[in-house]
């Protein structure tokens, strides 16, 4: 039984986000528990598209002592913001209830940084200052447990923002073979992997593959891939022209070495267009290992080659079965169940 999403009369809570604001997906789970918006190392709101990270465990320390000590509930948006949520429990907040919203791919990659000490040395405190994980998928919580140890866990998939919902779930599988376009979306973080994505279909190409690579997102054509002949990189893009090329789409691709649950993998499941995954990335889980490559060039190249040669009906169907496995992410229901989980992780 899933309760009502009203924030109304839930316990004071406190999202704790990096950058300039929660990413939109947070912003929906936040809403749906009423939490104020903290900046993890200033305190301060979001304050537009302005980046707030100073990337001191200092001021992390000082915003914790800065917080209003009502909040009965503190979220932590990722992985550096657990630091001023355990900070501020520390600090005399003993009976705050502290989360850690898994969504990020840090854990994944923590190995060979510098601040797996900080985290080791760390871990005797998160035992008994962190009460519990939302993680966005199970890779996510699976990539902290060396970090943060066992921990109650709940899972609630991020949502698929409503418009961009509305606009895919309305389209007719297509997967098109007249031109073989392969699409793609993000930032250009480089976990995100598009210089080999950029790669592979430069070797499809070679091998004589008539394949065009469309990665969308803002700050792609400053990229050097955004000079290839076979790769075009438009920047952002309105909701009439995201929803136009993911109908021409012949295959979605999601590269990245390391991604928890990224919503632009949704959506290109939800658009019906067939999908394809790197073994890092926890919207595998949702997909049959045909549609799951290995993060390299190589794997890229092989499962692009191989959708290639699937007869385009084959991939229509496809397409429109895998719709169902997303049909459910919507913002009002994923609202409820995070609300649900935070419940059940705070009773």
């Amino acid at each position: 039984m899933i309760e009502d999403a009203d924030p109304e009369g839930f316990s004071p809570a406190c999202m704790l986000f990096q950058g300039a604001h929660a990413h939109p997906s947070h912003q929906v789970f936040a809403d749906s528990i009423g939490a104020d918006y903290r900046h993890f190392e200033t305190g301060r709101l979001p304050d537009g598209d302005r980046n707030q990270d100073v990337n001191s465990e200092l001021e992390r320390v000082r915003t914790a002592r800065s917080l209003s000590d009502h909040y009965e509930i503190v979220v932590a948006e990722g992985t550096a913001p657990i630091q001023t949520a355990m900070a501020y429990r520390l600090l005399g907040n003993w009976d705050t209830n502290v989360l850690y919203l898994a969504a990020d791919e840090t854990f994944y990659a923590l190995e060979s940084l510098s601040s797996t000490l900080l985290w080791n040395a760390l871990k005797p405190l998160t035992a008994r200052l962190l009460d519990g994980v939302v993680a966005v998928g199970q890779d996510v919580y699976d990539w902290s447990k060396p970090y943060l140890g066992e921990r109650p866990v709940e899972v609630v998939h991020p949502p698929i923002d409503d418009d961009k919902y509305e606009l895919l779930s309305d389209l007719s599988p297509n997967s098109p073979d007249e031109e073989f376009l392969l699409l793609s979306a993000g930032t250009t973080k480089p976990t995100n992997n598009y210089d080999k994505l950029a790669a592979a279909t430069e070797e499809l190409v070679d091998r004589g593959l008539p394949v065009q690579t469309v990665v969308l997102g803002a700050d792609h054509p400053n990229e050097p891939y955004s000079d290839l002949d076979a790769v075009s990189t438009p920047g952002f893009v309105d909701l009439s022209e995201f929803r136009s090329y993911f109908e021409r789409a012949s295959v979605y691709v999601q590269p990245s070495v390391g991604d928890s649950f990224p919503v632009a993998a949704l959506e290109g499941i939800l658009s019906a267009t067939p999908t394809l995954v790197t073994s890092g990335v926890g919207v595998r889980e949702l997909l049959p290992d045909s549609q799951v490559v290995a993060p390299t060039i190589e794997g890229l190249v092989d499962g692009i080659e191989a959708h290639y040669a699937m007869p385009a009906a084959e991939r229509r169907e496809l397409g429109a079965a895998q719709r169902s496995l997303v049909e459910n992410l919507t913002v009002a229901n994923q609202s409820k169940l995070f609300r649900q989980a935070v419940i059940n992780l705070t009773a």
